[in-house]
């Protein structure tokens, strides 16, 4: 049995980068969340964020729970992008999964298609 899961090597740690691609990324909004994205050649870096504005930690870790979920069964092509930045709204927690599948979808589309 596979497992599709985003591969710890892909997730940003560092503060550094972090700020760095949420200072001079480009941004997508959508009702759900903020997308912050950077390009470039490498290998592909992925953080996601909730703030305490989204609610208590229970609700912080299923905003992420659900962005992380909805990134790992999007199909999209993201070869131009060198990081990207997800920031939960206060709207994430108690959306249809389908709703921000939808939104990710279409932002990642957004993003490659100006990178390439």
């Amino acid at each position: 049995m596979s497992c599709n899961r985003l591969p710890r090597s892909r997730i940003i740690r560092e503060r550094r980068l972090l700020a760095h691609t949420m200072r001079t990324g480009n941004v997508v909004r959508t009702p759900y969340f903020r997308m912050h994205y950077e390009r470039g050649v490498g290998p592909l870096g992925v953080a996601f964020l909730a703030g305490k504005r989204v609610g208590g930690a229970v609700k912080r870790n299923r905003a992420r729970r659900v962005l992380r979920e909805a990134f790992r069964t999007s199909d999209a092509d993201l070869a131009g992008v060198k990081t990207l930045v997800f920031v939960a709204t206060e709207k994430t927690g108690g959306a249809p999964h389908t709703d921000i599948t939808d939104a990710l979808n279409a932002a990642l589309r957004r993003a490659s298609n100006e990178t390439g």
